[in-house]
């Protein structure tokens, strides 16, 4: 075969697969994707001349991202969509670019270092992915998330690292496989690398199948807990972008159907009931009397009620809230929502502001309960506040956009040892433990009351991924730093006349 054809071949295997990795309207989503692709992506890069291979590849991710992601997000203004989708997935594909420029431009002066040599692409993509989840502009951890694969008891790990090392561990591998292809797989270069990633990988297993098992998990006492979502009476689901930009108020007549739906969970002997995100939408002026009447549904119904509502202003910008109300009738968390959905003048940054950074928790008979709102659970250093309080349950409800195909959000579980709760609009409910197991799911399509109950553990567990932190991370980084200082000061990859090797 040409040398041609040979590029060409792994070009189209990586970005042809690599679109199966994305959450996509076109394509199904095959989580064994992400440790498929980047193998010839990254064979195919390290193969070509530096300029070349660097601009192909760009290419590649700047293809398959639009492809893959065409028209995720619809908008009531067709050419916004447009601008919007393109936007988001051209800057997607420059965030999973860089790492494999970087290392085109690194590598070439550690591949002769051996096992050395293997953890340069590991540490490049780690400290990238690290540095997009603390802020955004993007979901931040979820776009790290679709590394962490396995069964459930392989994940636990991620209570110790958190999701970095699942990072790590999946370049890792991709690298090592190159390093293999490199070196004609031989078996001498193979047998010591070999022995210690799966020895690893052994570790990663052992943790598990002792953290899950019945030994340390004897069974908890638990809290029936009901998650609601309005569905839509006529069917027709309410797009997020609508919500925005025509500030689209909800009927007050809304809050019987809210209180019958409360009423109808309690006979069924919920104690906590949580709805989801924009139960009630609503101008300022009428925001006091509406949390009269959450307060008197709370009272009446006997239960802890965990419910949303969001308030527009006339000039300015209102809040997207989340209280939790106990059986008395008294607020005792008021919380507004941190992380919005939007760039600046487009989406909930556009009408809304930004709460304090501080996870409201609270202890109950049933716990202690900790509240946030959707987007919130995606940026790690946030939620790990959960872990550092004992959180026993948390409660996030959402509105998704676009809608979601499976329970999303659950690995906090496992970093932080907390149970969640998680009603969504246009997507999939669902209660998780603080293993990670699904307790139970319900699909917004799927339903006819929109309740879903769950018996859900009174006692989280302790973990120490909220004392570690996300030192995998920043590790990552001060390494990634070293490397480029290297690479400059040696002058073998950044020089004059190098960039065609």
């Amino acid at each position: 075969m040409s040398k041609k054809k040979h590029s060409l071949r792994l070009f189209l295997l990586g970005f042809g697969i690599f679109m199966f990795t994305r959450r996509s309207e076109i394509v199904p989503t095959i989580q064994v994707a992400i440790l498929i692709a980047p193998i010839f992506i990254l064979r195919f890069i390290r193969t070509q001349p530096a300029k070349k291979g660097i601009l192909l590849t760009l290419l590649g991710f700047f293809l398959s991202m639009n492809i893959a992601l065409w028209g995720l997000f619809e908008l009531s203004d067709g050419s916004m969509m447009l601008i919007y989708n393109m936007t988001r997935s051209s800057l997607l594909a420059i965030l999973y670019f860089l790492p494999y420029m970087l290392d085109r431009l690194i590598y070439p002066k550690f591949k002769d270092k051996g096992i050395i040599s293997t953890v340069i692409f590991p540490i490049i993509v780690t400290a990238i992915f690290f540095l997009s989840s603390l802020e955004g502009p993007f979901d931040g951890a979820g776009m790290s998330s679709v590394f962490v694969y396995g069964p459930l008891v392989f994940k636990q790990f991620i209570s110790v690292l958190g999701i970095w090392i699942f990072v790590f561990i999946s370049s890792w591998f991709v690298s090592i496989i190159n390093y293999f292809w490199e070196n004609d797989f031989s078996r001498e270069k193979m047998k010591t690398i070999s022995l210690i990633f799966i020895s690893i990988m052994l570790v990663f297993s052992l943790f598990g199948a002792v953290k899950t098992s019945s030994l340390i998990n004897p069974k908890p006492d638990t809290v029936k807990i009901a998650a609601i979502v309005l569905i839509p009476e006529d069917g027709k689901v309410v797009s997020m972008d609508r919500v925005y930009s025509e500030k689209l108020t909800s009927p007050f007549e809304n809050i019987y159907r809210i209180e019958k739906l409360t009423k109808t969970a309690a006979s069924q002997d919920a104690k906590i009931v949580t709805f989801q995100e924009f139960a009630m939408t609503i101008n300022k002026d009428d925001e006091n009397k509406l949390i009269e009447e959450y307060k008197r549904i709370a009272k009446e119904s006997n239960i802890y009620l965990s419910i949303t509502y969001a308030y527009f202003v006339e000039e300015g910008k209102g809040e997207n809230k989340h209280l939790l109300i106990d059986n008395n009738g008294d607020i005792q968390l008021d919380y507004t929502k941190r992380y919005l959905l939007g760039f600046g003048p487009y989406g909930e940054t556009s009408v809304f502001k930004k709460g304090a950074e501080v996870i409201q928790t609270m202890d109950t008979p049933y716990g202690r309960i900790g509240i946030c709102i959707c987007r919130d659970m995606d940026f790690l250093s946030y939620i790990r506040q959960a872990g550092t309080k004992n959180v026993d349950i948390m409660l996030g409800p959402s509105y998704d956009f676009p809608k979601s195909k499976g329970p999303g959000y659950w690995l906090r579980t496992i970093e932080n040892g907390f149970s969640f709760v998680r009603p969504t609009y246009n997507g999939i409910t669902f209660a998780a433990d603080y293993n990670g197991n699904i307790l139970a799911q319900m699909d917004s399509d799927e339903t006819e009351d929109g309740i879903m109950y769950a018996d859900v553990p009174t006692k989280g567990i302790r973990t120490l991924y909220p004392v570690v932190g996300d030192s995998l991370g920043w590790i990552c980084v001060v390494g990634l730093i070293g490397l480029i200082v290297l690479s400059i000061i040696n002058r073998k990859v950044f020089g004059k006349g190098k960039l065609n090797q």
